[in-house]
């Protein structure tokens, strides 16, 4: 979520410090300062899925250790042609088109346990909406980041660790497995300059073998690797790999507005673009 994100390359899950931590990593949530909102709409694919998301942030109580926030998006697209068979000429032909979508509820909780050390956690509302059947679904997230020193943070992410189970109108079941996601984030300030290098790997336990970048057994990764540089924290450049795919992006932040926007190279299922907003307020 977010174009700063997809900009790097989507190797955020130690970079995240604003109002989007609740879907990359809910402990970095405890980088927020006052109330945030974030919106965004993507071109994902070229035309082929529409992807919007909308959330708020803030502080809870006056200790500013704790956070809450919520963030909804909804992925889906139109055009699945549904068919029936035709006796008369013995092939299939189209009796109509429909449209498809999931939408996500997540509820974000973070703690900072100290300065440097933070935990988060999701609860998810799933609901699938795709032609001739629906469903629903609840899952959870748990995040930790780690910061030993001003140049260097850590973070631990598990996103639908409990397994989060998706149950169709039909009957059908589906789970979605635990995903666990480790990351770093490289930090340093030169003046009025501000350069950050970061990257995560996503390990699945799915036997997805050649369907991932890396794998062994049962065991797959895929990584992701960004790059930041930032000038007065007003203007940003980005670069990254998302999965061996190119990624670019900038922004431009004058409170208590941020801009966004990303491209994101796909040459099988067409180019990406996205464009975030981030507003700020006490």
């Amino acid at each position: 979520m977010g174009a700063q994100a997809l900009g790097m390359g989507s190797a955020f899950s130690a970079a995240t410090s604003d109002v989007t931590a609740g879907f990359w990593n809910p402990a970095g949530l405890t980088g927020i300062s006052g109330k945030q909102a974030a919106f965004m709409h993507a071109e994902t694919f070229g035309s082929l899925l529409n992807h919007d998301y909308m959330a708020f942030a803030m502080p809870l109580g006056s200790s500013g250790t704790r956070f809450g926030g919520i963030s909804l998006t909804r992925l889906g697209g139109g055009g699945v042609k549904i068919t029936e068979w035709d006796l008369n000429t013995n092939r299939p032909r189209i009796i109509r088109e429909e449209s498809h979508a999931d939408y996500q509820l997540i509820f974000s909780y973070a703690l900072n346990q100290k300065e440097n050390l933070s935990f988060g956690a999701n609860a998810k509302f799933i609901y699938r909406d795709i032609p001739t059947s629906s469903a629903y679904g609840l899952g959870a997230d748990i995040g930790m980041k780690y910061a030993p020193s001003d140049f260097l943070t850590a973070a631990v992410v598990v996103k639908d660790f409990t397994t989060t189970l998706l149950s169709y109108d039909t009957g059908t079941k589906e789970s979605i497995n635990p995903t666990l996601t480790m990351g770093f984030m490289l930090h340093r300030q030169f003046g009025n300059w501000e350069a950050m290098l970061t990257a995560d790997s996503d390990f699945r336990f799915e036997n997805l073998r050649d369907a991932a970048e890396f794998w062994m057994g049962s065991i797959s990764a895929d990584t992701h690797w960004g790059a930041q540089i930032g000038y007065k924290n007003m203007l940003f450049a980005r670069g990254g790999i998302d999965i061996g795919r190119m990624a670019l992006g900038g922004g431009v932040k004058i409170l208590p507005f941020q801009i966004d926007f990303a491209y994101l190279k796909y040459n099988d299922l067409d180019d990406s673009f996205r464009v975030s907003a981030l507003f700020f307020w006490k």
